[in-house]
């Protein structure tokens, strides 16, 4: 306890503010080999609060999910199939426009798509939400009582409508009730270079649909070099901050399992940087059969985890780059 206290207290005087992120970020556990190696919440805020970093009219396109998806098409960068959208009453499907206020109406709509385009789960999100926030699973075998109980969240919001994610049948073998995502961060650099920062793979625990961390998931680093899984897996701190080895599902391994396909989803990672290049960007890429697909970036990535993940975010070359730069 001496321990962590005074390191709570050096680390609040070489940081010059309150302590908050030593204890949010773990790091009066043994297992943290240099408390000081992690960024502070004011370096944090500095990266992304930067109009070097950060410009509003790439920011706009990637808080917007259906500007996202447009863009990505326009591209030729895999991202889930768009089969309809709605501005609240106002809803689009093959580019047709219904007014729709009813439940009723909401059923049909939905049994038309389902039925031309072929699928059986759709997955519904805010246009402008984040964190997995206010995301629906939508599955044909019971429309009609999962209508009954979104229907007011659906005609209140603007949702876009994507067809559901098939995973890689190994991400799958962990943990299939959710598509768990590899968070990639990269950073462009001032000569206009694209690297991956560091990558973090999440999953889903129980009966989420979603494998955010603020709904029960949790994250575990990704080797940049090997693509396989290493150390523990984390639950956020207002999680309870456990700390996984194996699945708490599938029991399964976590530390040296391979994921597939992961040099193509850092390639992906690097072509999504350049078409969108705020020049630090947290992407969730998902891994299907047939290679990763871009599900979105995030303008504002949680590096505070990407910052636990990896170890202390202050080994990074690059991040000592971009605070050099930002101090100039």
């Amino acid at each position: 306890m001496l321990q962590v206290v005074k390191e709570c207290i050096l680390y609040g005087i070489d940081k010059q503010m309150l302590p908050t992120d030593y204890f949010r970020k773990y790091l009066y556990r043994k297992d943290v080999i240099n408390y000081k190696n992690y960024l502070s919440l004011n370096e944090f805020y500095q990266i992304i609060g930067s109009r070097k970093m950060v410009f509003p009219e790439v920011t706009s396109i990637l808080a917007n999910k259906l500007s996202f998806y447009n863009h990505c098409v326009n591209l030729n960068i895999p991202t889930p199939t768009l089969i309809s959208y709605n501005f609240n009453i106002r809803w689009f499907c093959n580019n047709e426009i219904k007014i729709i206020t009813s439940k009723e109406s909401v059923l049909q709509f939905f049994q038309y798509v389902f039925r031309d385009s072929q699928t059986e789960i759709l997955f519904l999100k805010p246009t402008l939400g984040e964190g997995g926030q206010g995301c629906f699973l939508l599955k044909k075998e019971n429309l009609e009582s999962q209508i009954e109980s979104i229907y007011t969240a659906l005609i209140s919001n603007s949702y876009v409508h994507q067809a559901y994610v098939e995973q890689h049948d190994t991400i799958n073998g962990i943990f299939s009730n959710s598509v768990n995502t590899i968070r990639i961060d990269t950073y462009i650099d001032t000569n206009n270079e694209a690297h991956v920062l560091s990558a973090l793979m999440r999953f889903g625990t129980g009966n989420t649909f979603t494998d955010n961390t603020h709904t029960g998931g949790f994250y575990i680093s990704l080797n940049l070099e090997s693509g396989k899984l290493q150390g523990v897996g984390r639950q956020d701190i207002v999680e309870g901050g456990k700390e996984i080895t194996h699945h708490p599902n599938s029991q399964l391994v976590l530390d040296g399992f391979q994921i597939p396909f992961y040099k193509e989803a850092f390639q992906l990672a690097l072509k999504a940087s350049n078409a969108l290049p705020n020049r630090i960007v947290g992407w969730d890429v998902a891994i299907t059969d047939q290679g990763p697909i871009l599900l979105e970036g995030n303008e504002s990535p949680s590096l505070h985890v990407t910052d636990v993940a990896c170890g202390g975010y202050l080994n990074n070359k690059y991040i000592k780059e971009i605070l050099l730069e930002l101090k100039k």
